[in-house]
């Protein structure tokens, strides 16, 4: 009877089992060869299905349980064809195979001679190989899990398990990236190589990695890597990885991903021996272009030690960065002494007993091989202290400190090259985001020669994305001002005056762009119509994004917030030109924006009459329906000799509404009648729409005489289709900046001026713009 666990037989091979099972041990041999002949006309004729299930039945009689001499002679020689590699092999194929064959082989000299039981060897030997062989061409992945801890030598050629059991890398291994899988599973296996084949072994795993397709190969052999460097027990393994795949150390992918991982690591407090791999794998990127050096600082540079609740990790970072340290590298004394100083401070803050001592015991390894040190120490000492100023929340320096900081810095560092090099360096990587500006400000006064913009140059292949991004800053900023004779090439302000305008405040911002000077419009300054646009854009934008949640309020009410944020975002730029200014300079525009709302009528009163009580309720005279809500522009532009001009412009304002909850109207509800109204008073006649943010978070300006083209066209008397408003509108923003303030539109005929004080039909909101 069949076992339980045991997989049944497919019918058409059962007997033939049966027949083998029940044959006695001393007959074995002797049965054996009709056994074959047997089990090969089966298979001449099986069906794939009765293959595979075959193969389960053989796996599962080999696996486990006692087995006569005549199903182990069966298995063994048939196990060729019986172990296909239909799917996933068994795991620990080869010891459980090489264990029954030494079962099989003593009970064949129980009942036999000894030159059957070698020549059996002999046979089972090949028939094992050649199964190991087929299933590796298929599972290169599975050749560990196959041989277990088996005993394994190599000749250069083939591998040699048990001293018998063959397999010749050059039939497994695969072409390209395919043969990558078979590489980290002979890697995997060195271990258990005998001393005389592993250096052999190692070797070969180096030749065959030398012909791989890199492109195709990098990504599969990275996954592996930083799955070792991540696991607190892979630091080993990782180690062999780079020594069989030295091309690995030039990957400047694998480098920056290491730095990455170690940022991460350092900020989720991460496990110590996972930081201790990374600072491992950093430092074996050592060969150009890569700098794994730099990659570990790098982790740091960007990290808060203030909000981290141990600092044991930063330390082993840091003194693992001491320790690898080359001669000749004063950009990573200054980085390494600015980040011990914040170390400091950060320990200080939180109490820890030895942050003296290890503050003392850094910078006398430093100092030793760094060249102006004092000089050094003190920028980094400075840097420490003022970076912080700019986070939110601190109280930010003000221009007049920042500039006499930036001459002290350029009189400290500036006068030895190899302290300029230090410093450009330093300011454009370890400078926060928040003061970008005048770091690149700082390092425009310490490029003084030629060798100086070459050394800025050079950072362009600097492994920190933050110092490529500046460096194209500067570099923007030295090919314009060397363009001499150049239309628009920006020209640096002398020191003696301050600047005079805000181009010249912002002149970073120019090279930025790489732009000429004068801007879109008739103000010839780009720098303030950026400011007017961006700063527009954002009420536009907010307004926007909040409409879905304030579309039932009344139009009156959404014009009026929406004015009002215009008129309190230019009061800020205002306010920030005026600051941009060094102290005394004029602002170069004099920016006015004032709202004016027309006041609500009067409700009628109640008069008695005859000294009798008033009546109840008066009905109210008839009032002139007023046609929406509509906005005057009235802007004012004195400029000396250039143009005078007062002009209005009509602005009828209309919002979209919803049919049901989360359904918007596809058409805005407007009467033909208002815009032939509002056309009659005036050419200049615009429609502001309100609507949510499909797609962008704007709100849309189209001219009334466009809008009423549209409803002739559409035969709509009542409204007008969102999708045509959309086609044809221009943002708010840009059109208060390019058409408005531009000068593109408006009425400077006196009755458009009288109908603004006329309580019968003034407008709801009057927006005096004054630009003098």
């Amino acid at each position: 009877m069949q076992p339980v666990n045991e997989t049944g037989w497919p019918e058409s091979l059962r007997s033939l089992y049966e027949t083998v099972t029940g044959t006695p041990a001393a007959d074995a041999m002797t049965a054996s060869a009709q056994w074959r002949e047997s089990f090969a006309a089966w298979v001449r004729g099986a069906s794939l299905d009765e293959r595979t299930l075959a193969q389960a039945a053989a796996w599962s009689r080999l696996d486990e349980g006692e087995r006569t001499l005549g199903e182990l002679l069966f298995l063994l020689s048939s196990c060729s064809e019986l172990l296909w590699p239909y799917a996933a092999p068994p795991r620990g194929l080869l010891p459980r195979l090489m264990a029954r064959q030494e079962t099989m082989l003593a009970a064949l000299l129980e009942v036999g001679d000894a030159d059957t039981a070698a020549r059996v060897r002999r046979e089972t030997e090949a028939t094992v190989t050649t199964v190991l062989t087929r299933i590796l061409k298929r599972h290169p992945d599975a050749l560990q899990s196959l041989v277990g801890d088996a005993p394994c030598t190599f000749d250069g050629r083939a591998l040699r398990f048990h001293g018998a059991v063959e397999v010749d890398l050059r039939q497994v291994l695969g072409t390209g990236a395919k043969s990558v899988a078979l590489l980290e599973q002979l890697r995997a296996l060195m271990p258990a190589t005998a001393a005389d084949g592993r250096d052999r072994l190692a070797e070969f795993i180096r030749t065959r990695a030398a012909r791989l397709p890199w492109r195709e190969a990098s990504e599969v052999l990275a996954e592996r890597l930083f799955s070792l460097a991540t696991s607190p027990e892979g630091r080993s393994g990782m180690s062999g990885f780079l020594a069989c795949y030295p091309g690995g150390r030039k990957e400047p992918d694998w480098c920056a991903r290491a730095g990455l991982l170690l940022s991460r690591t350092l900020e989720v407090g991460g496990p110590p021996e996972v930081v201790e791999n990374l600072c491992e794998l950093l430092a074996r990127f050592d060969a150009p272009p890569v700098d794994g050096l730099r990659g570990a600082l790098g982790a740091l540079v960007h990290g808060d030690f203030e909000a981290s609740a141990d600092l044991g990790p930063v330390r082993f970072v840091l003194d693992h960065c001491q320790a690898t340290l080359r001669k000749g590298e004063p950009g990573l004394v200054l980085t390494l002494l600015w980040l011990e100083e914040r170390l400091f401070r950060a320990a200080v803050r939180k109490g820890a007993p030895d942050a003296f001592d290890r503050r003392k015991r850094a910078l006398s390894k430093l100092k030793p091989g760094a060249p102006g040190f004092d000089q050094l120490h003190w920028l980094a000492e400075e840097c420490a202290e003022l970076w912080p100023r700019f986070m939110p929340g601190a109280v930010r320096p003000g221009l007049d400190e920042l500039a006499a900081w930036r001459q002290e810095v350029a009189d400290r560092v500036g006068r030895k090259p190899v302290l300029r090099k230090a410093a450009i360096e330093f300011f454009l990587w370890c400078a926060p985001d928040a003061a970008s500006s005048e770091a690149e400000l700082t390092v425009l006064a310490l490029v003084r020669t030629a060798t100086d913009r070459r050394q800025v140059k050079r950072l362009k292949e600097h492994p920190s994305s933050r110092v490529r991004l500046r460096v194209r800053t500067l570099q923007s900023w030295f090919q314009g001002s060397s363009a001499k004779g150049k239309p628009g090439a920006p020209v640096e302000p002398s020191q003696a005056s301050g600047p005079a305008t805000l181009t010249e405040a912002l002149r970073h911002l120019h090279v930025t762009r790489a732009v000429p000077l004068g801007g879109r419009t008739w103000l010839r300054d780009r720098d303030l119509e950026e400011l007017l646009l961006g700063a527009f854009g954002r009420v536009e934008a907010e307004f926007s994004s909040r409409y879905p949640e304030r579309f039932r309020e009344d139009t009156e009410t959404l014009a009026a917030d929406l004015l009002e944020a215009l008129r309190a975002e230019l009061a800020r730029v205002k306010a920030d030109v005026a600051a941009l200014m060094s102290q005394g300079q004029p602002s170069p525009w004099e920016l006015s924006m004032t709202v004016r709302r027309r006041e609500p009528e009067p409700e009628p009163v109640p008069v008695p009459v005859d000294g009798e009580a008033a009546p109840a309720a008066v009905p109210p005279p008839l009032a002139v329906a007023r046609p929406g809500v509509e906005v005057a522009f009235v802007l004012d532009v004195a400029v000396g000799d250039f143009l005078r001009t007062r002009r209005v412009v009509s602005v009828q304002v209309v919002k979209l509404e919803q049919r049901g909850e989360g359904q918007w109207l596809p058409a805005f509800r407007l009467g033909r009648e208002h815009l032939d109204a509002q056309l009659l008073r005036t050419d200049a006649a615009f429609c502001l729409f309100l609507a949510p943010p499909f797609p962008r978070a704007e709100c849309w300006v189209v001219p009334s005489r466009t809008v009423r083209a549209m409803m002739e066209s559409q035969r709509s008397l009542s409204g007008v289709p969102r999708d045509g408003v959309q086609r044809v509108a221009r943002s708010l923003s840009h059109w208060l900046l390019g058409d408005l303030v531009g000068l593109w539109t408006g009425d400077e005929r006196p009755e458009s001026f009288a109908r603004l004080s006329r309580a019968e039909d003034m407008p709801d909101f009057v927006v005096e713009w004054g630009l003098r």
